[in-house]
């Protein structure tokens, strides 16, 4: 894991890297649990998150009701240390970035994703939220590991 200098918590105190790593987890665990208070309390009131569906801002209370509509599933997740870096931004924010792998039900069926996410944490007056969010999707750069769909004209 690479690191610069810590920040510091809430109440004054340094976070530190193995604290936001287990702020990361807590929320992977949350939205595997779909546990939406918790999703709730660890998300920004203004929140980004970018992915392979594009751009979308939500608010604590979107996002928990996101996780209680998803029609998915996250079974496991595995975030890869040897990937992971942490950059700490100033004294109230911090970014995170790894590689995870995910193992997933959609429509029923098992599917497994491997990605690379970034993270960004602010702290505020009720503890530190999730600012932003970003899941690409491991594999070519240029898209040529994916079968296009043929259309009919």
């Amino acid at each position: 894991m690479t690191t610069t200098t810590p920040t510091m918590m809430a109440h004054g105190s340094v976070i530190s890297d193995q604290e936001l790593l287990s702020l990361e987890r807590d929320y992977w665990d949350a939205v595997k649990d779909r546990d939406a208070r918790t999703v709730g309390r660890l998300t920004a009131e203004e929140c980004t998150l970018a992915g392979a569906r594009g751009v979308s801002a939500v608010d604590a209370r979107e996002m928990g009701k996101r996780i209680e509509a998803a029609t998915h599933r996250i079974v496991d997740y595995r975030i890869d240390p040897k990937t992971t870096r942490i950059t700490h931004l100033s004294d109230d924010m911090v970014a995170i970035g790894y590689g995870i792998h995910e193992d997933l039900e959609v429509d029923g069926k098992p599917v497994q994703l491997d990605a690379f996410d970034v993270s960004i944490w602010k702290r505020s007056e009720t503890g530190w939220t999730c600012v932003l969010h970003t899941e690409s999707i491991a594999g070519d750069p240029f898209g040529r590991d994916r079968v296009a769909e043929v259309r009919p004209s």
